[in-house]
């Protein structure tokens, strides 16, 4: 009895040595990763560690590139006289792990793919994958576990031919969630770094990463290629179509940049102006690539100047000015040729625009809320554009570059159509729908407007009752005697006429004026106020209270909250629109969400004859 108790208590000990000496090195690792300023130096020690742990040939870290379906070895230690393999290892599909990954992805049951016998692989055809990229590399066995960042996997630490506590991975396992939260800094510590040195919108070298190369190559003796770009007419475009339209110049203009220049060359250093760094280049294969360029901007019809030069200087800043001398050169000769172009319309805009006329214009509904009558009674028809790419774009993105360019009315008829087409198409089921379609001022003042309501509502049968014209904020330039009488028209086919935005410069009060309008809708601006502070809903009590007196039946525009829904009864609003009703949908959407309740309405009403 007293030797087994002797022998029991060597045991003992022996595992709780074990146990100490793995807590050291954990612990001699977590310090290693966390107060080293060098990453890679100090995961290269923590893989040590784990190679002399294990008494393994290799130790290593993979990590997944799930975009290109591929793994990339990037990190490796290994035993002296093994030879290295990470350089053979930077594009390995994900199928030669297909197997490993389907487990590593079960989190629930911790997997940790051990192989003892990297041989028997060979005979497997599920297997063969394995095989042939395992066995060139020597490997007889290993063991690897996957490394996780958010719940999502990442890559994986593998252990190649371990030789010793191959049945006690509490180290690995341990120093795995260590090393996946030290990557995670280190993802972000990239991320960081590049968004520093990259330009937002095109992706490109920015003007820090510029800076930065100017000095890299001072007194360097090797010649540099170096062009200089400036868009031509961007601060109009900004000005006349908004900031949207030039980003599409700006990012025309990055596609045609990355066609002949590598990207890694390429700096945007101002709102219209590139800069091309090329080191250490060949003269002719510069001037190929620069003059080809200097082609394609020519054949967009001029879209920018462009200037560039070839040479050895001790400053690259001074090759830099020349290609600009030579760039402002050429722009001189454009706008010489051109002279009624210099701050007007640039002519390379017709091709931008083409998009516009080329994309498809389908409506989305947002619901409109009865609160006498506790339910959703129609909606506001919303624009949304298809691009010839199939992209979605909201208004904010396009309405007002196409009242610039004097391309609303396609729009604004559009909308009226489709509004039509539906109202006639649901009215089995939803006889009494209100539709709210937007017209804009250009719109209103096209001298055959009235016509072509007039053959909408023929050719599509629509009772005018069951539309609403919302009179949109650019209207406000319109002279009210020109408009009354134009709403006179309008409200004698009955149709029924609404101010939008009321409450803000947009739509000033003396719309109010106009008698032919029986709706006014509350600008969102307004309500989000009001919630919480009295003199603006004593502000808001008195502007329905007045529409009322005028005849006109009050809407809330961006209504959220429950909150904000009792506060408007109380104020007496008529009806509500926003988020908290309902989104702008498809009208598909919009009908399989609200329609069944206007269905039952207007059974009931037929059954009680009210």
């Amino acid at each position: 009895m007293d030797i087994h108790k002797n022998l029991n208590q060597t045991t003992e000990l022996d595992s709780a040595r074990n146990d100490l000496s793995v807590e050291k090195k954990l612990l001699d690792c977590i310090e290693k990763l966390v107060m080293n300023d060098d990453f890679t130096a100090a995961v290269n020690s923590v893989l040590t560690t784990i190679l002399e742990h294990y008494d393994a040939d290799r130790t290593y870290i993979f990590e997944f590139q799930w975009k290109e379906n591929l793994i990339r070895n990037t990190y490796e230690i290994c035993r002296d006289g093994i030879t290295p393999q990470i350089e053979n290892l930077q594009t390995v599909t994900v199928d030669v792990v297909a197997r490993w990954v389907d487990s590593f992805e079960d989190q629930e049951q911790n997997t940790i793919i051990f192989i003892g016998d990297v041989d028997a692989l060979k005979d497997d055809p599920t297997r063969r994958l394995e095989y042939d990229c395992l066995h060139p590399q020597g490997i007889k066995s290993l063991i690897a576990i996957p490394i996780f960042i958010n719940g999502k996997l990442h890559g994986f630490l593998g252990i190649d031919n371990p030789r010793s506590h191959k049945d006690a991975l509490t180290l690995l396992t341990q120093l795995t969630y260590i090393i996946a939260n030290e990557l995670q800094k280190r993802l972000l510590t990239e991320a960081l770094t590049k968004k520093s040195y990259q330009d937002p919108l095109t992706g490109l070298n920015n003007r820090l990463a510029y800076d930065e190369m100017l000095e890299h190559l001072r007194g360097k003796e090797f010649p540099v290629g170096v062009g200089f770009l400036d868009i031509n007419g961007l601060k109009w475009i900004n000005d006349t179509l908004g900031h949207d339209m030039g980003n599409k110049v700006i990012q025309k203009i990055c596609t045609i940049l990355n066609e002949h220049i590598e990207q890694q060359y390429i700096y945007r250093i101002s709102g219209d102006e590139f800069v091309m760094i090329w080191p250490d280049v060949d003269y002719k294969v510069f001037m190929s690539a620069a003059k080809k360029l200097e082609a394609a901007l020519f054949a967009e019809k001029n879209i920018a100047s462009f200037g560039f030069v070839w040479g050895k200087e001790e400053d690259t800043g001074i090759a830099v000015r020349k290609a600009e001398k030579a760039m402002q050169t050429a722009k001189n000769k454009f706008y010489a040729a051109n002279a009624e172009l210099k701050d007007s319309r640039p002519g390379y805009l017709d091709a931008l625009l083409q998009e516009f006329r080329d994309s498809t214009f389908i409506p989305y509904l947002q619901p409109l809320y009865s609160i006498q009558y506790n339910r959703v009674y129609g909606a506001e028809v919303l624009v949304r554009k298809i691009d010839p790419h199939g992209n979605i774009h909201t208004p904010v993105e396009f309405i007002s570059i196409m009242e610039c360019e004097h391309m609303i009315s396609m729009v604004d008829f559009t909308m009226l159509r489709q509004a039509c087409e539906l109202i006639q198409k649901w009215k089995p089921v939803w006889p009494d729908i209100v539709l709210n379609v937007n017209f804009s001022r250009n719109t209103l003042m096209e001298p055959d407007f009235l016509e072509r309501i007039d053959q909408i509502l023929s050719e599509t049968g629509a009772d005018p009752a069951q539309l609403i014209f919302e009179i949109t904020e650019s209207s406000q330039n319109i002279q009210l005697e020109s408009l009354c009488s134009l709403l006179d028209e309008v409200k004698q086919r009955g149709i029924s006429l609404a101010i939008d935005d009321l409450g803000t410069e947009a739509a000033c009060l003396e719309m109010l004026y106009l008698p032919q309008i029986s709706v006014a809708k509350i600008d969102k601006s307004l309500i989000d106020k009001a919630e919480h502070i009295d003199r603006e809903q004593l502000v808001i009590r008195h502007l329905i209270d007045l529409c009322h007196d005028l005849n006109m039946r009050c809407v809330a525009e961006g209504i959220e909250t429950d909150s904000q829904i009792e506060l408007l009864k109380k104020l007496g609003c008529d009806k509500l629109q926003g988020y908290k009703i309902g989104k702008p949908m498809l009208p598909e959407d919009f009908l399989r969400q609200f329609g069944e309740s206007a269905l039952y309405k207007n059974k009931e009403k037929n059954l009680t004859g009210k």
